[in-house]
Order: structure tokens, then sequence, then C-alpha cells
């Protein structure tokens, strides 16, 4: 069974092969594999998917369906969200923020909201849990089904003033902004602590802390500012003996990587810019790892080379007791459908451990 599989991968235990992550979204590959077309029963369609690829371990079956007209290159929501072509689901990005001014984010108050910010509220996080549950029932012993709490803390100004507003209040006004982050890293405490009372055996959290080339900002900063809010947001999930907590990022977060470790997070996606190898001989033996499989070489070379990424990936991570194999930047539609074939393909037999 794959949550079998999942869960001894995130408790460093032996698996018969190499335990699995995936985010796909390629209908036409995943028609091949389902007989039908996965437009007419979206949700159905990602969980018979999954169950036909023995994928371990999946963030979510997305509700959301987007499929664009003849000459439309995106689409705009009622709030304002702008959507374009990714699969089935879509790519999302929002435009409209209640913030205007730099003096209106540091006056802000996560806990008070006045402003009605939605994704502040219980509610917001309710939702995410509900879609959890609904989706493990839907997936049952087939894979493990975690959601992500996406707004951990950085991530949470990013969301509600956008990059540039968060930037200039956070560099230009840091101790000032430290009252809005400890706000938020309260919402984050009382919402991770409705994460908790789920006893689950894996939570994931996501924060771009980082971007391709590294930090956003220097690693001071986020020891002095962040580190010590993510100690007490954690609380909740530590007091859980069973429930493991792992962590994600966008782009090379190493700098701060032993920071995360002692803060005691079992888990970390590592990304395609980051040093697998490097981190899998120094932590390999205490942290289960996820991921570095470069989607770059997935959409652009060869079924060749997708199996050398794949085989680079496995011996790179072998110091690691617990190790899932994950395409960092997702399966998207975009891949060549010889790609994804050859992809899946490697997995099952190079990945083999018996």
């Amino acid at each position: 069974m794959s949550y079998a599989r999942a869960w001894k991968a995130i408790h460093l235990q032996p698996t018969d092969r190499v335990a699995q992550l995936e985010n796909l979204d390629h209908p036409l590959f995943m028609q091949e594999l389902i007989g039908y077309d996965p437009w007419d029963n979206p949700i159905q369609a990602y969980a018979d998917v999954y169950k036909a690829l023995d994928v371990d371990w999946i963030i979510a079956i997305p509700r959301r369906v987007v499929r664009l007209n003849e000459g439309e290159s995106k689409r705009e929501g009622a709030d304002g969200t702008l959507y374009t072509e990714w699969g089935l689901s879509g790519s999302s990005w929002r435009q409209r923020y209640l913030f205007r001014e730099v003096e209106s984010v540091l006056k802000y108050d996560p806990i008070a909201n006045e402003q009605g910010e939605e994704l502040v509220t219980p509610e917001y996080n309710q939702k995410v849990l509900d879609n959890r549950r609904a989706d493990q029932e839907l997936m049952g012993d087939a894979c493990m089904v975690t959601g992500v709490y996406y707004t951990t803390l950085f991530q949470f100004p990013i969301m509600v003033f956008g990059w540039e507003l968060f930037l200039e209040a956070a560099a230009g006004e840091p101790e000032r902004f430290q009252r809005v982050l400890e706000g938020f890293a309260e919402v984050s405490r009382r919402n991770l602590t409705a994460w908790a009372a789920e006893d689950v055996d894996l939570v994931f959290l996501h924060d771009d802390i980082a971007i391709e080339r590294g930090m956003v900002f220097r690693p001071e900063w986020y020891r002095k500012r962040l580190f010590p809010l993510y100690e007490r947001l954690l609380e909740p999930l530590k007091a859980k003996p069973r429930t493991k907590v792992a962590f994600v990022s966008d782009g090379d977060y190493s700098r701060v990587f032993d920071d995360l470790v002692a803060l005691g997070f079992d888990g970390f996606v590592i990304n395609g810019c980051m040093d697998l190898g490097g981190i899998a001989r120094r932590f390999g033996e205490r942290i289960f790892l996820a991921g570095n499989v470069n989607t770059v070489v997935l959409t652009l070379g060869s079924p060749e080379d997708v199996v050398k990424e794949v085989r680079r990936c496995l011996d790179e991570a072998k110091p690691a007791a617990g190790y899932f194999i994950h395409a960092g930047g997702d399966l998207p539609h975009n891949i060549p459908l010889d790609n994804v074939r050859a992809y899946f393909d490697a997995v099952a037999t190079l990945g083999q451990r018996r």
C-alpha cells in the first residue's frame, strides 16, 4: 500500500521501492492512463491517476478547473484573481490587494483583521482542512494526502500585501513591521493548532523564504525576525508525537538549512537548485528528503535525459534513510508525453530496492 510506503519513508524506514511525491496536471497523460477524458470528471480523474501510478504522497486533489476558450490567454475571476492555462487546474495569481501604501501595511493587525482579508480568517483555514480530509477519504490507503499550510509566516505578508509593499515595509521599517509579522505568527499558531487537532501522520508547511538565486534577505534577518516566531507557531505540531512536519520553499534556501533542521522540521523538499547529495550526506540519517528532479530537464530534454535525471537523484539521495523522488516544478501539461512516460517508467524501474 502506498500510504504505508509514505509512512515508512517519513519514519526513515526501508521501503520496497523509492517513495514518490508528485503534483501531476497533464491531461493527455492522464487520459492515456485512465482511459477517459479527465475533463469529464476531474476530481475522480486525479484520484484514478494517482492510484494507477502508485504515487505515495500527494498534496491535494484540485477542485478548481480552468479551461480557457480559444484565443484566451488568461481569465479573471470574480475576486480579481487571474488564471492561465496549467493542465486542468490552471495557474493563478492575485492582482488586487486591500493595501495601497506602506503606512497601511504597518498599521495592519492580522488578528483583528478589520480590513476583512479572507486568507487570515479561521474559516479559510478550516476549508483547507476540510478539503484535505475529503481528499484522504477519496484516496483511502492508496496514498498519503497532506494538504499544505501555504502561508506559514513569510508567505502571509506576500499574499496579503503583495511582494512590493511587503519588501518595502519589512526592509524599510523592520522594527514597526515586526509587530505585523508577530500578528501573522499568532494567526498561524492558531491555524496550526487546528491542524494539530487532526492528529495526522504528516503536516506540510510552505513558506517562500527564498528565490532561485538564494535568500530574499540576509540570513541574519531570518534568524532575528522569522525563526524565533517559527518556534512558537510550530509548538502545537511538535506537541503531537505522531505528527511529522515537512517544509518547502521556492528557490535555494541552503544558507538557512541548518537553522530549519535545528527548529525541528522532520523533512524537506529539496529544489533542483539545491545540493541534494550534500544535504543527504549531512542530514540523511536525521530527516527525510523529497525532490530535486529538475522539471526543466523533463520539459526540454530527451527521454534519455529524463532517465539520467532520475538516476542522478536516486544516486545522490542514497545516504538519506527516507527519500521521496519528486519533480520540484511539478508535472504540468507542457512536458512532452514521451518524457512524462519516461519519467514514471524510470522511477518504477530504477527505484526498485528488492
